[in-house]
C-alpha cells in the first residue's frame, strides 16, 4: 500500500505543478503580449516589466492553486483509470478513501503554499497602495441592525468619506422611516465624526418632512471602521496576529465584524484544496471513464472557476453585513463538500 500510495501521490504532484506553471506561463506570455513593445524598448522598461510580473505573481497564484487542484485530481484519477491501474489498485483492496489519502500529504504543502501566499509573499511584493485602494471599494453596503449604510467613496487615508446615504427601516411593519444624506464625513480633532451638508428626509404620516443642517458632530461608532486604514491589511495578515487584533479591537470597543470575517476567510482557505479533492476525485470517475482529456480540462477549470466566483460573491455579501461572517466565510466549502458527497455516493 505504500507503494501504492506514493505512486498516486507522485502522478497528482506531477499534474499538480504542470498545470500550476502552465497558468503561470500563460499570465506571462499574455502580459508580454500586451506591452511587448514597449518590455523591449530598453533594459529599465524590461526590468519594469520583471517588476510588475512579480508583483501580480500573488494574484495569480490565488486564482491558479483553486484550478489546479481540481485540474490535476481529475487529470490525476482519470489517468489511472485508462491504464485501469483504479481497478487493479481497488482489486488489491485499496479502496477510493485509501486512493484519496496520499493526495492529502501533497495538500498540506498546497495549502501551506495558498497561506504563505496570501499572508506573506502579497504584502511583500503586491503594490500596497493598489491594494488599499482596491480593498476599500468592496465595502460600499453594509447593514446593521435596523440601518443600512451606503458609501460610494472611501478616502480613508484622506480621512474623509462622501456623499453617504443612511436608511433607517422599521421592522414591524417593514417600511422606511428616514433618509438621510451627507455629503462629507471626517474625523474632527476631538475624534467624534464631522457630519457635513448633512440632509435629513423623514417620513410623516402623508408626507417627508425635509431638513438640512450645515455641519454636526456624532460620536457613530459604526462609522469609524471606513477609517481604520489597516483593514484591507487583515486580508493579508497572518492568522494568529489577525486574532489577536481581534481581540485587541474587542477590549477597546472597536468595530470587529470585518476582522472575524477575514479570520474565517483564513480558515477556510487552508481547507479549500482539500475541499476541491473531495469534490474532484468522484467526479473524475463518475464522468470520465473513457478518458477524454478535453472534457478533463474544461469540466476541472469551470468547477475551479465557479468556486472562486462563489467564494467571492459569499465574502462580499458577508462584508456588506448581508451573511453572518462564519456563513459567508465557509458556505462555498460546505456547497463543494456537499456535492463531492452526493458525486462519491455515485461512484461508489
Amino acid at each position: 500500500m505504500n507503494i501504492l500510495s506514493g505512486y498516486i501521490a507522485k502522478i497528482f504532484l506531477k499534474f499538480w505543478l504542470l498545470s500550476l506553471l502552465a497558468m503561470i506561463l500563460l499570465v506571462i506570455v499574455a502580459n508580454l503580449f500586451g506591452s511587448i513593445d514597449r518590455a523591449f524598448s530598453s533594459v529599465s522598461n524590461f526590468l519594469a516589466f520583471i517588476d510588475d510580473i512579480l508583483a501580480s505573481l500573488p494574484i495569480t497564484l490565488d486564482i491558479a492553486i483553486p484550478l489546479t487542484v481540481v485540474l490535476a485530481t481529475l487529470l490525476t484519477f482519470n489517468s489511472l483509470g485508462r491504464t485501469s491501474e483504479l481497478v487493479a489498485m481497488r482489486a488489491a483492496g485499496m479502496g477510493i478513501f485509501h486512493q484519496m489519502r496520499p493526495i492529502l500529504i501533497v495538500l498540506v504543502f498546497i495549502s501551506g503554499l495558498d497561506y504563505y501566499n496570501q499572508n506573506y509573499l502579497y504584502p511583500l511584493l503586491a503594490d500596497q497602495n493598489k491594494l488599499q485602494s482596491v480593498k476599500s471599494r468592496q465595502r460600499d453596503w453594509v447593514a446593521l441592525d435596523d440601518r443600512f449604510y451606503y458609501v460610494p467613496t472611501v478616502g480613508a487615508k484622506e480621512g474623509r468619506l462622501l456623499e453617504v446615504r443612511i436608511f433607517h427601516w422599521a421592522n414591524d411593519p417593514f417600511r422606511l422611516l428616514k433618509i438621510e444624506h451627507i455629503s462629507r464625513i471626517s474625523l474632527a480633532d476631538d475624534d467624534r465624526l464631522l457630519f457635513e451638508n448633512l440632509v435629513d428626509r423623514t417620513a410623516s404620516e402623508n408626507d417627508w418632512r425635509f431638513s438640512r443642517k450645515p455641519r454636526e458632530k456624532r460620536e457613530d461608532k459604526n462609522f469609524l471602521q471606513w477609517f481604520q486604514e489597516d483593514i484591507p491589511e487583515a486580508h493579508h495578515m497572518p492568522i494568529f496576529d489577525l486574532y489577536r487584533k481581534i481581540g485587541q479591537l474587542e477590549s477597546q470597543g472597536g468595530a470587529v465584524e470585518l476582522y472575524v470575517l477575514e479570520w474565517y476567510q483564513k480558515t477556510a482557505a487552508i481547507f479549500a484544496p482539500f475541499v476541491l479533492v473531495w469534490f474532484g476525485m468522484p467526479l473524475s470517475q463518475a464522468f470520465f471513464r473513457k478518458g477524454q482529456a478535453s472534457g478533463e480540462i474544461i469540466i476541472g477549470l469551470l468547477g475551479g472557476l465557479l468556486f472562486l466566483v462563489a467564494t467571492e460573491i459569499f465574502f462580499t455579501l458577508g462584508q456588506g453585513g448581508f451573511l453572518p461572517p462564519l456563513l459567508a466565510a465557509w458556505i462555498t466549502n460546505i456547497i463543494y463538500l456537499l456535492i463531492g458527497g452526493a458525486l462519491l455516493m455515485r461512484v461508489r
